[in-house]
């Protein structure tokens, strides 16, 4: 009795091939999709770093004024990337005693353009050199008054 042996190759099928490579294919496809959000998220987020600065200085210029009759006048600052740029400043008093809501309009060199352009940003911001002492005083007396009565359940 002779027993044949049968040579047994280590090899890979064809079908296993061809899904190996379905698998990279796959892969590579949404790895590439990945990389391609990450490039087109970063270039929608990057912002003019000059002008950015020069906002900044713009906004420590007009804000850091003590005086309101100052504020009101506005200024002009030379920024470093823009040239010379005009500030001013719309405010408002809030019912909260030396809170404010300051509308800065400011005219910058749009350097696209070559032209001057508007931009306006509004905050709110605490001042207490710009409250009036009398109108302080009475914001301070209607807000306990509101408080008190939200605490009596009247509100």
């Amino acid at each position: 009795m002779r027993i044949e042996k049968t040579a047994k190759t280590n090899a890979f099928t064809i079908i296993e091939v061809m899904l190996s490579l379905a698998l990279f294919g796959f892969a590579v496809t949404i790895f590439t999709a990945s990389y391609l959000n990450i490039i087109y998220a970063l270039d929608a987020i990057q912002v003019d770093q000059a002008y950015e600065q020069d906002m900044t200085m713009i906004r420590l210029e007009a804000f850091s004024t003590e005086l309101i009759e100052e504020l009101e006048e506005g200024g002009e600052v030379f920024t470093g990337s823009h040239g010379e740029a005009t500030w001013k400043v719309e405010y408002e008093t809030a019912l909260v005693a030396d809170l404010f809501k300051a509308t800065l309009i400011v005219e910058i060199l749009d350097k696209e353009t070559d032209e001057m352009k508007q931009v306006v940003e509004t905050h709110y911001l605490t001042r207490p050199t710009w409250s009036d002492p009398i109108e302080r005083d009475d914001l301070r007396a209607d807000t306990r008054d509101r408080l008190l009565a939200k605490q009596a359940g009247l509100e």
